[in-house]
Parts: structure tokens; sequence; C-alpha cells
């Protein structure tokens, strides 16, 4: 009897564990008996944010809108009839921009030519999904090098000029390439890009144009409908909400708000310094740097000629963004130094020293770049993980907001007048 007791009790303990660990609901792969009254989508995700694009389920299908690239998506389960109502854009249209397109998820062998896709396919586990990659396309995580190494590199296609799209003033209209990716030689069944393209197979992620840096990282769901983890991706974006907005609470009892602003030299081949710039701030940057408790440069983007005006210009800064690049001989940029910086804004010439030293920025070591860690392809994580990664990127903003001097403990900013050295990434990396 006791042994009959406690065999009760061990099926009940297992039977409670099972039920406190979460189950993703979604299917994983096809399904091979279809039943129309069920709802193969369980886990269910939704644009909470200004992010750019909305999704409406049904049983067996989802509707996605991408209001930034103007196309519609309509994914539906494999193994499941297409819905009647998706009207997918025909392969052979000349329609240019606000294509319909229809597939089948979830995605198991697709390629990649988007730097915001691959970061959020990582960390929704989806990695083994990745079957081939745009000929120049290049990441930072070691472990994607290690895994686009050994895949297939696909080439855009070239199409004649065959659409015509017409001009914003309504008066003319101009020749447009049709560009697709080569996807049949290998069964891909889409390609992450980053833009609208006139083809069917070609899947535009734009968190980059998002209004604000939540809304920016909610685009992991957008990424995640096409893999059924609708259930990863709301875990995973609870968690950089929670993270975020426990941030923006800690900074926004900061007194004093610093100035923050981008700049640049533009610079020749021979060395020689053509002048300088402002770079406008966009809101979404505005918005989180403002949650950072810093205060962004609010004008146009302008040019100088002259280094005494472009010094008067920022000398309201106490902290500035180097987004310079040094040429190559052949064209190009390379990745910036603190002597070239220093070279480049004048810091180190003659009268140009001596104004300098007036200069908040300069005089408290509050110059970064955002290239901190970089592959030796020249691709950024920033770049690659800035545009999910949204708590992670507010905490290097009031990292940098609260250093007295320069700080050399952010994520992804490299601070220039303290010489910190990139942390170059390789497929070697890889554990």
């Amino acid at each position: 009897m006791v042994l009959k007791l406690n065999l009760c009790a061990s099926a009940v303990l297992l039977v409670l564990g099972l039920l406190s660990m979460p189950i993703a609901a979604n299917e994983s792969g096809c399904v091979s008996y279809y039943d129309s009254a069920k709802d193969y989508f369980p886990d269910k995700v939704e644009s909470k944010y200004a992010s750019g694009f909305s999704i409406a389920y049904t049983n067996n299908a989802k509707y996605i809108r991408n209001s930034i690239s103007g196309e519609t998506y309509v994914l539906y389960q494999c193994g499941t009839p297409a819905p009647a109502d998706a009207n997918p854009t025909p392969a052979s249209s000349l329609q240019v921009g606000n294509w319909t397109k229809l597939v089948a998820v979830p995605g198991t062998k697709i390629a990649l030519d988007s730097a915001p896709a691959s970061a959020a396919i990582e960390l929704l586990g989806a990695q083994d999904s990745v079957a081939a990659a745009y000929k120049y396309f290049e990441v930072t995580s070691p472990c994607m090098q290690q895994r686009l190494d050994a895949l297939p590199r696909i080439q855009q296609n070239f199409g004649t000029p065959s659409a015509r799209r017409r001009r914003s003033s309504g008066s003319s209209s101009h020749l447009v390439r049709r560009v697709s990716y080569d996807l049949s030689s290998l069964g891909l069944q889409w390609t992450f890009t980053t833009y609208g393209m006139s083809d069917p197979s070609s899947i535009a992620v734009n968190p980059e144009n998002a209004a604000d840096m939540l809304g920016k990282a909610e685009w992991i769901k957008f990424v995640a409908a096409f893999f059924n983890k609708e259930a990863e991706a709301n875990q995973i974006f609870a968690g950089i909400e929670s993270r975020y907005n426990a941030l923006k609470t800690s900074a926004a009892s900061t007194a004093a708000k610093k100035t923050i602003g981008l700049a640049r030299y533009n610079k020749v081949a021979n060395g020689t310094v053509l002048g300088w710039a402002i770079d406008q701030v966009q809101p979404w940057l505005a918005r989180g740097l403002a949650d950072a408790g810093l205060k962004a440069y609010s004008g146009d983007s302008v040019s100088f000629h002259s280094a005494s005006d472009f010094y008067k210009a920022i000398s309201g800064w106490d902290i500035m963004i180097d987004v310079s690049g040094e040429p190559l001989p052949h064209g190009g940029s390379t990745i910036p130094e603190w002597t070239n910086i220093s070279s480049g804004y004048g810091f180190s010439n003659g009268a140009g020293r001596d104004f300098a030293k007036s200069l908040p920025a300069v005089a408290h070591n509050s110059i970064y770049r955002s290239d901190l860690i970089s592959s030796y392809q020249n691709a950024t994580d920033y770049n690659e993980h800035l545009q999910i990664q949204a708590d992670a990127l507010l905490g290097d903003y009031i990292e940098i907001a609260s250093a007295a001097s320069g700080t050399t403990s952010a994520k992804w900013y490299r601070n220039m007048p303290l010489q910190m050295p990139v942390e170059w990434m390789s497929s070697a990396g890889c554990h």
C-alpha cells in the first residue's frame, strides 16, 4: 500500500511538473491531417508599439501587413489548404510594390539577407532553418558566421526594366529593374531581406523604421510568426520590455540632461578632409536617448566647410557619436582609430587643438563609435542586434550619460579618446 501511494504521489508530482513547464502549442512542422475547426495557432503575437507591422489570425492562416515595405504576407500552416481569399500577386506580375505574398509555415529552409532577421532567428533558436545567405551578406555573431561559412551563397537576379513607378510629383514615371533572389536551385522557401521587392519569395524585415525602441524590438514577433515561434517571441519580448521600462524609470531621476549629437568628417582617399557634418537624429533614437536621460541634437543635417564653424555648432554637446568612415584607396571605408578621429576633426592640428579643448565632448573623453564589436568583413554587432535588443541599447546610453569622464563599460559603444580597441568577431569564437 505504501508503495502504491508513493507511485501515485510521484505521478501527481510529474503531472504538476509538466503543467508548470511552458509548452509551445504552435506546430513545429507540417501537419498530416487537416481539421478545419482547429486553431493551429493558439500562441499568437500582437503589435503593441509603433512597430510598422500588424498581424491577424484565422484558424490556419496569419495575415501580416508590413506598412513600411507596403507588402502583405499570408502565412498558412503547412499541411493545410492555403486560404481562398489570399490572392497572392502572380510571380509574373509587372506590379511595383504593394505585393501580396503567400507563404507556408513554419520555415525550415530559408535564406538570409537581413542582419536584424539574423539576430532575431538566433534569439528564437531557429538558426537551423538557415540554409543559404546572399553572397555579400555578413554578420558579427560567431556561430552564425560559422553556419554561413558552410552554406551556399545566393545571387540576386536583375530582370529587364519591365515595370514603371510613378515619381512623387505624379507627372512622369521611370523604369524599374526587377530584382529577385535565386532560390529555386536550392529549394529555398524565402529570403529575409531589408526592403520590399517585387517577387513572391522576399520578406522585408524593417525594424529600423519603427517609431521607438520597443517598436523596433517588437520585430522579433514578426520574424517569429514565420517559424510558428510566437510563444518564444512573446517571452523574449516581455523580458526586453520589462528590463527597458525598469532602466527608463531609473534614468528618469537624472537632474541635468546632457546633450548628445551625431557628427562626421568627410575625407577622401588621399587624406584630404573636405568638410564636416552634423547628422539629424532619427525620431526613434531621440526618444531612446530621452529615456536614458539625454537630450538629442534636434536640428536638421548640416554641412560645414570651416572647422571653426563646425566647432561652434557642437560646442554645446556633452557627448558626440562619430559616424565617420575612413576611406580605402579603391572605395569603401574602414574603421577609424582615435588618431584618425583627432586628425579628421582637427583636434590635433594647430589652433584646432586649442579650440577643441573647450569642447565638452573632447574635454570629458565623451566621443564614441558604435563599432566596438565588429567582424573582419565590416559588419557591426550594433547594426545586427540594436534593432531587437532595445534594453541593452538603452543600458548603453545610460552608461554613457552617467559617465563623468567617458566610459569603457558600454556593450556596443567604443570610447575613442580612451582608445578602446575593436573586439573583432570571427567564426573561431563560436562555442
